[in-house]
């Protein structure tokens, strides 16, 4: 039988399991991207809705312009316009997206500092809308400090987390799409924290800054600024509201998607609802509804090399017999780039399974062919021992039968038959110890004493024995015992008369040795079985005859 290594039996079985892998991953990947596109547009259609709420608050006057910059904060685009619609069809803007401020989210979603360089902005100073009885409140302050910390974050990341979470894939049904938009947008979401400030006039002074996760926790690694001058080191609060840490969050503003606007100008930067009709016939695949009370033009298409996409909607839309209208733009991460976590997990949850389970799979199959390998080497070794040992055995039995033939003396008969008897008897038990170790599969091991095996040995052989030292082994006792006895019975068949055999033991050997006069050391069956049984207890056997002493050495492995 041809050896073979548990490689070649783990081989075919991990070429199949990673070839499923990568087929499991691609699928998994065309599926998950066809997901996020369209959440992507789903979740963009969601904000247009929101926005158109908005709207609606305002023209039923529930909304100011200070409730409504705060509130486009929460649902942001790279740009937003609302605008009433006058009689002459003229957009008469009611508020747009201003990129000379950076907003700082206070003590909760209600107040807000917005950061500013722009003078007319801080003459205005503080603007309060009362909404359903509490006051959302804006003030104007400079922060020199603040210019660049803002771009920690990623606005096409936040629009990307923005429109997937606001999609009917998210919200209905779809689990796995779910998690993996919390996990991929939490994991890569970077946002600066301020920990500490103060406010003098209408300044706002800044002092430890860090970068947080979508958790808001710190990020490991992340980016910190500590602006605290020391000599007003005193006049710096850490951020809390009624004695309870809060988040005072920096809010990035995009830059402002002039190409976008400039390649369609047509659209977003018309000024009248007749601009648009001349420049957007019906047949126009921008004009994607409309009917008496809404019309909407859609323009989207890759921005970027890397699969950047860009989307802006334009809505006319009547509330209560007025006409308005919104228009946004938002840029968002190609799928590739925003589920690049989710697809980094997967990949290392596929590499363990296709790898693992053919690894596992092989250990059956190849402890079965060693098993059979062990037991043909074993027959082989134990062919050729029985070969030449049981040919004395044989010789003596057919000199004892001639000479029971020739003889007709009584006394002689019965001592011949007792001697053939006794050999017959002798190759008996080392045929049926044979059998035991050929049927043995499987053993129970506890922790035993080797000096006690040993001197159990050594009494039912007869033999004197010196031993020294002791440990435990985890063995089969009565089955080791049988190994022990062949090599101590070893031992004393090579020994001189009336030497005793010495036995040392140690937690890494046990070695059994005697002085012999013997100038040859042949192994018999009784050596090829305790080789069998210590190599079933994972153990392994070396006998050797050398300058008059022959010595049988067992060694862990």
């Amino acid at each position: 039988m041809k050896k073979k290594s548990y490689f070649s039996f783990l081989c075919g079985r991990l070429v199949a399991g990673l070839l499923i892998g990568v087929i499991v991953f691609a699928a998994s990947a065309a599926y998950m991207k066809n997901i996020y596109d369209h959440s992507v547009t789903d979740g963009f259609s969601e904000i247009g809705n929101k926005y158109l709420k908005i709207l609606e608050g305002i023209d039923d006057g529930k909304y100011g312009i200070t409730f409504t910059d705060i509130l486009t904060n929460m649902y942001a685009s790279d740009y937003v316009k609302f605008a009433k619609v006058g009689e002459d069809g003229s957009f008469e803007t009611i508020y747009e997206s201003d990129y000379n401020v950076i907003p700082v989210e206070m003590t909760d979603i209600h107040n807000w500092v917005y950061v500013t360089k722009d003078e007319d902005l801080l003459a205005l100073g503080k603007r309060t809308d009362n909404v359903n009885g509490r006051d959302w409140t804006i003030e104007y302050k400079k922060c020199d400090e603040l210019w660049g910390v803002e771009r920690v974050m990623d606005p096409a990341l936040s629009n990307s987390w923005n429109t997937t979470a606001l999609s009917s894939a998210y919200f209905y049904g779809n689990e796995v799409f779910r998690a993996s938009t919390e996990l991929c947008g939490i994991i890569q979401y970077s946002q600066p924290m301020v920990r500490s400030f103060y406010i003098e006039g209408d300044t706002l002074h800044l002092g430890k800054v860090s970068e947080v996760d979508g958790y808001l926790n710190e990020r490991a690694g992340g980016a910190k600024w500590d602006f605290t001058e020391p000599g007003n080191a005193d006049r710096y609060t850490d951020v809390e509201y009624d004695g309870i840490d809060v988040n005072t969050c920096i809010y990035q503003v995009a830059e402002r998607p002039d190409g976008f606007l400039n390649d369609n100008a047509d659209i977003f930067l018309s000024g009248s609802v007749g601009e648009l009709e001349r420049a957007v016939q019906n047949e126009d695949s921008r004009l994607i509804v409309n009917n008496d009370i809404t019309r909407e033009y859609y323009v989207a298409y890759p921005s970027g090399s890397d699969g950047s996409f860009i989307q802006g909607k334009l809505i006319l839309t009547n509330i209560n017999g007025q006409w308005y209208m919104v228009e946004y733009v938002m840029e968002t991460l190609p799928y590739s780039v925003f589920l690049r976590p989710f697809f980094v997990i997967l990949a290392v949850f596929l590499l363990v399974l296709c790898i693992g389970i053919p690894c596992l799979s092989a250990i059956k199959p190849y402890s079965q062919y060693k098993m059979a390998y062990e037991n043909n080497r074993f027959k082989n070794n134990l062919i050729d021992s029985l070969a030449h040992n049981l040919k004395t055995p044989l010789q003596i039995l057919g000199g004892y039968a001639e000479n029971l033939k020739d003889t007709t003396n009584e006394a002689d008969k019965n001592r011949y038959a007792d001697e053939i008897l006794a050999t017959a008897s002798g190759m008996n038990k080392d045929i049926e110890a044979l059998l035991k170790t050929a049927d043995k599969t499987s053993l129970k091991l506890s922790k035993t004493s080797i000096r006690m095996c040993l001197e159990e040995v050594a009494s039912k052989a007869g033999a004197g024995l010196d031993i020294k030292g002791d440990a435990e082994y985890k063995i089969e006792k009565e089955y080791f015992n049988t190994a022990l006895f062949c090599l101590v019975d070893n031992a004393a068949k090579y020994g001189n008369e009336d030497a005793k055999i010495e036995a040392a033991i140690t937690s890494k050997s046990i070695t059994i040795r005697n002085k012999t006069t013997a100038g040859k050391f042949t192994p018999g069956t009784g050596i090829a079985i305790a080789g069998r049984i210590l190599e079933q207890h994972r153990l392994k056997l070396t006998t050797e005859l050398k300058d008059g002493v022959f010595e049988a050495k067992i060694s862990t492995k």
